[in-house]
């Protein structure tokens, strides 16, 4: 969009606002109040930030911010415990089966995010628990920490924060990106109390 001129400088400025505002502040807001009560999380969350980012003015590249395996699961469970979305609805185009139930065309199904991110059945005894933990594995060949995808789930539909399938956000990989640079920035300078 940038490149073909779809947008001018100060509507793709608006468009990400957008989604700060959509997305990234209430993640923010939650991920602070986490932080807040659980300090232990807090510490290990800024010992990592600040040895990747030694200083304000150091550079900051994708790499960077994908390499810290507590930051990306701090961002995901929060994501996780807390979708933008809550609840939507989807209007079934065709007669539809599912899990054994039919139902017509023109029904509103509504899927609930929230609801699902929390599920026991996929998520274990812990699924209403923040543990950033459970994003992270052990590279024994590295003998590293490495960012899991699945979160210890059985199924990526244990977790549908940006829904799945032709009507997932579209903006899922720069909300999760503008989300952890928000986090590491603002970790990076303050401590939450």
């Amino acid at each position: 969009m940038m490149r073909g001129g779809e947008f001018s400088d100060s509507e793709l400025v608006d468009q990400m606002l957008t989604f700060l505002a959509a997305g990234t502040a209430g993640a923010l807001t939650w991920c602070c109040y986490h932080l807040c009560i659980e300090p232990d999380i807090q510490e290990q969350l800024h010992a990592e930030i600040r040895a990747t980012i030694p200083s304000l003015d150091a550079s900051v590249s994708w790499q960077d911010l994908e390499g810290m395996p507590y930051l990306n699961g701090v961002c995901q469970e929060v994501l996780r415990l807390y979708p933008t979305v809550p609840m939507t609805g989807r209007e079934a185009i065709r007669e539809t089966t599912i899990a054994g139930k039919t139902s017509p065309k023109g029904t509103t199904i509504a899927l609930c995010p929230q609801a699902i991110n929390r599920n026991p059945e996929f998520w274990g005894e812990t699924a209403d628990q923040f543990l950033p933990e459970r994003w992270i594995d052990i590279d024994e060949k590295i003998e590293r920490q490495i960012l899991n995808k699945h979160g210890g789930a059985s199924t990526n539909f244990a977790q549908i924060k940006f829904l799945h399938g032709p009507r997932a956000c579209i903006g899922k990989d720069f909300a999760k990106a503008e989300f952890r640079c928000a986090v590491a920035g603002c970790l990076g300078c303050f401590a939450f109390s």
